[in-house]
Formats: structure tokens, C-alpha cells, sequence
């Protein structure tokens, strides 16, 4: 798991999300948004694309979303929580509505992790 530093985390705070869990330790029942190398971060429902769109910020190099957004020409926050699937090995997310996960592109252990997936993206 990477560390995050204090901005970050108070970014996920406001965002809602919760420290992340090992993937192998994870509730998968609950909403949650997941990137490999951090983890399952539990969020509220409704929470899950601020969460997207506050990972895609981290893996550009920024700590708020809406900054990213508006450099990249996209709308916060369901055109850069669709960016995020897209674009990043390892993503996954559950939200407070669905019942199946909804994936990018995942690795043979994440697939056997998770189960039953949507891809959204394929896998890798």
C-alpha cells in the first residue's frame, strides 16, 4: 500500500473515503472504489466518482480533482470518474446502487478477487 501524504489524505477525507483495505481483507459488499497499489476504500453512497476523480488527480500529480478536470477539459466529476476506469490498470468500484462491480481492466488475481465482474474496459 502507498503512503499518502497529509493533503492527500485530508483530499480523501473530504471525499469521503475511508484508509484503504487490502483487496484480500476487503468487504466487497459494500460501495467501494479500488486501485491497485492502494487498496478498497470504502465511500458512502453517491461518494464513489468524487473518489474516482480524486485518484485520477493523485496519479496526475494533483491533490484536488476539479484542478484536474478543468486542465484535462472535462466535467467533474462523471467524465473524470469515467477517465479513471478507463485509464488506470486495476480499478474497480461498487456504488451504493449496483450490485455487481463495475472494472477497467483487472490482473488474473483481481478478477479471482472480486468475482463476478462489468467490465466496463476489458481486461489486461
Amino acid at each position: 500500500m502507498s503512503k499518502f501524504t497529509d493533503k492527500q489524505f485530508w483530499a480523501m477525507c473530504d471525499a469521503h473515503m475511508s484508509r484503504p483495505v487490502p483487496l484480500n481483507d476487503a468487504d466487497l459488499s459494500r460501495p467501494f472504489v479500488y486501485q491497485r497499489g492502494y487498496g478498497v476504500f470504502y465511500v458512502p453512497g453517491g461518494c464513489h466518482p468524487a473518489a474516482m476523480s480524486l485518484l485520477l488527480a493523485f496519479n496526475h500529480g494533483y491533490l484536488n480533482a476539479i484542478d484536474l478536470a478543468s486542465e484535462l477539459n472535462l466535467e467533474y466529476s462523471s467524465a473524470t470518474a469515467d477517465r479513471w476506469l478507463e485509464e488506470t490498470p486495476g480499478a474497480a468500484f461498487k456504488s451504493s446502487v449496483g450490485k455487481r462491480i463495475q472494472a477497467g481492466k483487472l490482473s488474473l488475481s483481481e478478477l479471482r478477487a472480486f468475482g463476478e465482474v462489468d467490465f466496463v474496459f476489458g481486461t489486461e
